[in-house]
């Protein structure tokens, strides 16, 4: 069976477990017994030794904590908080107490750290498992408790998503390294400005700011993309674009315009068949000349035919040229670099057609 003692240690109490091994229990297992306390022997000597290495690593100083506290409390009591709580800090190095880790607190509170102040009460609680007098003890609990409670509804919580996280990947909340299991979780932080970034080998890094407000739960979610597919997805630039980074913008008005020439051009085809169709209804040759029905006015048609023949040269002859220069540049764009060239239309009484201009 197994029982405990405790044994002082300047002010705490060490449990160390005692075993007893049975009077029946013989050979193999008196020696699986013997090798369990030996080596439980030797747990309990390691963690004394490191305890006992840390009591006297800690540089304690009681009386001037007690002094440091004092005169935080004036000070604070004044409203000077920017000279009283650094005291209070001091205070606490020297001599960690709940009462000292509880000011300070409340001296985050006011401040605006309420994450911080929360953090600072729960520590609280855990230094008051030292306070002398159940009385005193129950008293700085209860404090402690009722600042929890109310800082509770008010301390904004930022939730950090990483989405195909890589291997290698750290991710740095104002600086300070999150491990892998913080991420997705709510985690309190103080209101205001936080910058969350996220980086791994072989990634673009990801940067975020956000400023949080009392209360407030957001979440952030980051995505690290491979270095190479980041680089892919940057739009070209002009001068990338005319060296093969896409189909420059002149190929396609280019295209636009010889397509709406080509267009024109057969619509004044079709009025000028339609003008020689009505010349032939009502006018025929005959000895001496041409004859045209009485009232028919020959002559409008005639100057119609004749106009719409010549626009419908001119600007299907435009629209080719046009359309020749947008398939060039389309075919170039993917190699060296094109001329940048546009067709532009014209229409005059007497005819039609486009003017090329660019550079070659």
């Amino acid at each position: 069976m197994a029982e405990t003692t405790t044994s002082p240690l300047g002010k705490c109490l060490v449990a160390v477990p005692i075993l007893r091994l049975a009077d029946t229990r013989r050979g193999a297992s008196r020696a699986r017994g013997a090798r369990a306390f030996a080596g439980l022997a030797s747990a309990v000597a390691v963690a004394l030794g490191g305890a006992a290495a840390h009591a006297q690593g800690s540089a304690r100083d009681p009386v001037a904590a007690e002094a440091l506290f004092k005169a935080a409390r004036a000070l604070v009591d004044k409203g000077d908080d920017a000279a009283g709580c650094p005291k209070f800090e001091a205070s606490l190095a020297l001599n960690p107490s709940a009462s000292t880790q509880i000011n300070i607190a409340r001296c985050r509170e006011r401040e605006g750290k309420l994450a911080t102040a929360w953090h600072d009460y729960h520590r609280a609680l855990v230094l008051n498992r030292e306070t002398a007098g159940e009385q005193r003890r129950r008293s700085l609990e209860e404090v402690a408790n009722k600042g929890i409670a109310a800082l509770e509804p008010r301390v904004p919580k930022l939730v950090i998503v990483v989405k195909g996280a890589p291997a290698g990947m750290e991710v740095l909340r104002d600086g300070t390294a999150l491990p892998a299991a913080a991420l997705g979780e709510p985690l309190p932080v103080d209101p205001g400005p936080h910058e969350i970034r996220a980086s791994a080998p072989g990634h673009q890094a990801e940067t975020r700011s956000i400023t949080l407000a009392e209360g407030e739960t957001t979440t952030v979610e980051l995505t690290l993309r491979p270095a190479a597919a980041a680089s892919a997805a940057t739009p070209p630039t002009k001068a990338n674009e005319a060296r093969g980074g896409g189909t420059p913008t002149w190929a396609w008005i280019s295209g636009a315009a010889g397509i709406a020439l080509a267009g024109a051009s057969v619509g004044f085809l079709i009025d000028d068949l339609s003008a020689i169709s009505a010349l032939r209804e009502n006018c025929r040759d005959v000895a001496g000349g041409t004859y045209c029905d009485p009232g028919y006015d020959f002559a409008a048609d005639n100057a119609r035919k004749n106009r719409d023949f010549g626009l419908f040269v001119g600007l299907g002859a435009a629209g080719l040229v046009a359309v020749g220069v947008a398939a060039y540049g389309i075919v170039r764009s993917g190699g060296e670099e094109a001329p940048a060239a546009v067709a532009l239309p014209w229409i005059a009484p007497s005819g039609a057609g486009a003017s090329i201009s660019g550079s070659f």
